[in-house]
């Protein structure tokens, strides 16, 4: 007798949890915004986290870093950081770093202040789907199996487990062969002497990314945002620090410090790189997990060898979990494309404006092993890198062939080429502020109709909220950057 390849499993009583109105999936920026928004737009308000903490990647992958200048955020990402600001746990500057364990804190506070209720070490297993609608989810955690009921709710799980597994058609990486960005471990390096760190980048300008925005050590402010050391990477390579089959070409850092730590300063480590796996199978995040601190661990012996500042620096931790930068995107009834943000194509159904820095057609984090930091790497080497606005409509929000579903963050409607543009912190907490708060409008409007939605009462909410919710709003605020 061979073994089956499945089991019947007998069904069974599940007990329901609780019933809400809205009910989001993922505790990362795009679930904490779309919590806070459901909740203060009057809706009950569950939140469901994996981890124990709120941030997902901004915490338990250590992607503690925006990439946009402080001045470029609005609506809950300007908030948030601003609180976090506030409580001496972020940099406002060119670029924004932030103390992890400082955003674990301010998001849970958030969450609570707003009425929304957090409900962390659990995992969601399925959707509960009858004739199209989604009614809730079944969780798991150390209470057991439960459902949660909700008139609607909020994938905001980033890779779109809900939407998936609830049938949602979907696109996998990169169109052409499906390979996706590539994964990393990040580490948290110690003892750092940022004086000599910056003399070092001072005086070796050819030796660092060329734009401005990836060359920030700012010793008043305690930001860093380093991309480079590529020929120290190279020379590790040739005395055998890093393996040569290694695809690592150069190292980056980010952090914020105190004025007073400045010389046992403390900065995340964001350089390994581990290609060919994917973020929805347990194997692949399985050996990237390991592979990633085989890395990490060459990385740190190279940059106590090699960096100024370095030489007695430690490593107090790694990512608590892999980082994960493309699986899933859900096929929405909208695909935003490159051409539409090239076109700056405006949408009836635009619910918010997305920033981001303009990296015109070069690939970032490129799925192909081998090319980021490399010399053939424009992106990483050359570019200089102008900040694009663009319309982000609804309906890439809302999947195909499921009502009462609105999906958060880079597992959206949109194309690979859009995917680098609008997968960063500041769109996807936009879009999780949106997503809440359409959440809350559509459970409070008798006979809500999800082929039509209100699309005019919502921008009216979101404007009334602080979103520019199209590039129009730019040019009638004054905004001089309005047409950048």
């Amino acid at each position: 007798m061979t073994d089956p390849d499945f089991l019947v499993v007998p069904e069974s009583r599940v007990p329901v949890l609780r019933r809400v109105d809205v009910l989001v999936c993922g505790g990362g920026v795009a679930g904490i915004a779309a919590a806070v928004a459901a909740a203060r737009s009057g809706a009950s308000t569950m939140l469901v986290e994996r981890a124990g903490f709120l941030g997902g990647t901004a915490t338990g992958s250590s992607m503690g870093l925006i990439v946009i200048p402080a001045k470029e955020l609005a609506a809950f990402p300007r908030e948030f950081f601003e609180r976090l600001h506030s409580e001496q746990g972020a940099g406002l500057g060119d670029v924004v770093p932030w103390d992890i364990e400082a955003y674990k804190l301010v998001s849970l506070d958030m969450v609570a202040e707003a009425g929304a209720t957090p409900m962390l070490h659990t995992w969601v297993s399925e959707p509960l789907v009858r004739d199209g609608r989604i009614e809730g989810v079944i969780v798991e955690s150390k209470s057991g199996r439960e459902a949660i009921l909700a008139a609607c709710v909020v994938d905001a799980t980033g890779d779109g487990d809900v939407a998936a597994r609830a049938g949602v058609p979907f696109v996998k990486g990169r169109e052409a062969d499906g390979l996706m960005r590539p994964m990393t471990v990040m580490g948290r390096i110690g003892n750092i002497d940022l004086r000599r760190f910056k003399h070092y980048i001072d005086t070796h300008p050819e030796d660092f990314a060329q734009d401005d925005g990836r060359r920030v050590v700012d010793l008043d402010a305690g930001i860093v945002r380093i991309d480079g050391f590529f020929s120290v990477v190279e020379r590790a390579k040739r005395e055998g620090l890093i393996e040569q089959s290694m695809p690592i070409n150069y190292l980056r850092f980010s952090g914020v410090n105190p004025r007073e730590h400045v010389d046992r300063a403390l900065l995340i480590c964001n350089s390994t790189r581990v290609f060919g796996v994917d973020g929805t199978n347990a194997a692949d995040v399985t050996h990237a997990e390991i592979e990633g601190r085989h890395q990490l661990r060459a990385v740190v012996t190279v940059c106590r060898k090699y960096l100024p500042g370095f030489e007695q620096a430690l490593l107090v931790d790694t990512s608590s979990f892999v980082g994960v930068r493309e699986t899933r995107r859900i096929r929405g009834r909208y695909t935003l494309t490159y051409d539409d943000i090239v076109a700056r194509k405006r949408f009836g159904d635009s619910v918010f404006v997305a920033t981001s820095v303009d990296y015109g057609t070069a690939e970032i984090h490129a799925p192909d092993r081998g090319h980021e930091g490399s010399k053939a790497d424009a992106w990483a080497r050359q570019m200089v890198l102008p900040i694009l606005r663009f319309e982000f409509p609804l309906s890439s929000l809302l999947p195909v062939g499921i009502s009462n579903l609105v999906v958060a963050g880079r597992c959206c409607s949109m194309t690979h080429d859009v995917d680098k543009f609008a997968r960063n912190m500041a769109p996807t907490a936009m879009m999780g502020q949106v997503a809440g708060t359409f959440a809350a409008l559509m459970t409070q409007l008798p006979g809500a109709d999800w082929a039509q939605p209100p699309v005019n009462g919502l921008q009216t909410l979101l404007r009334k909220n602080g979103v520019p919710v199209s590039l129009d709003d730019y040019a009638t605020s004054g905004d001089s950057r309005a047409a950048a």
